[in-house]
Order: structure tokens, then sequence, then C-alpha cells
């Protein structure tokens, strides 16, 4: 599960997209696999932020499929029709759909917060060893 979180990153993760991976763990509980993929998809566009929904989409559409989650389908005209089978999916599949696209998300989040950590102890280096606060104090 960790090399597909991997896969769904993009290289460079700024401040901005680190809190929108952080949220998406928080938004699969409270709102749902259907309307959490619904958002990813209506935020998917040519800039940066919408490239890393898409890839976010796309990873969510490839690991449905790659296990057969949702109604023992692995494909999927377009990411319309796996929304529509979300919604019409039985509660066991959706069920299970959703514990392992938030593990999935669960990833995601650490591995962008990693990224983002390594990227700024990069700068930090060069920039004087700036820690973020409450790191490496007693």
């Amino acid at each position: 599960m960790a090399l597909a979180a991997k896969d769904m990153l993009p290289e460079k993760i700024d401040k901005r997209l680190r809190t929108r991976y952080r949220q998406l763990p928080v938004m699969l509980h409270t709102a749902g696999l259907a309307a959490t993929y619904a958002f990813v998809l209506s935020k998917r566009d040519d800039s940066a932020l919408g490239t890393a929904y898409r890839k976010v989409a796309d990873g969510i559409r490839k690991h449905i499929g790659d296990r057969a989650l949702i109604g023992g389908k692995t494909h999927w005209r377009d990411d319309f029709e796996l929304l529509e089978a979300l919604g019409r999916a039985d509660r066991p599949d959706y069920s299970r759909a959703s514990a392992e696209i938030s593990a999935l998300a669960g990833w995601l989040s650490r591995l962008a917060e990693a990224r983002f950590r390594d990227a700024n102890a990069d700068s930090g280096a060069a920039t004087g060893g700036a820690r973020p606060s409450g790191e490496g104090t007693a």
C-alpha cells in the first residue's frame, strides 16, 4: 500500500499540498468514500494542485480496480462510472473499499509529510539549519 501511495505523490510537496494530503483521511472518515472521491474529481485541473488531485483520483480508481473491491469489477469507462458504482455498491463492498482507501490515504498523508520534511530539511541546511518549532528540544 505504501508503494501505491508513493506513486500517487508528486515529486515536490509544498505546504499547501501537505495540508491537502493531511485532510484526505479525515475527509474519508467524515464524508465517506463516494463524497471524497467526488470532491477529488471536482478539484482536477491543469494547476500543480489540480494535477495532484488528478493523481489521487487515478490512484483511488486503480486501487479499487486492482483489488476488484466494487462489484468485482476491475475497470470503469471513466471516473464517473466508478462514482456511480460507489453509489450503488452493497454495504460489504462499499465498507471494504472505504477501509482500503482510508488505509491508502493514511499512507499518502504520511509519505507526503516525509517528502515535505525532506525538502525542508534540505533547504534548512542551506539556510542555517532552522528546525520546525518543537523539534530537537528536550
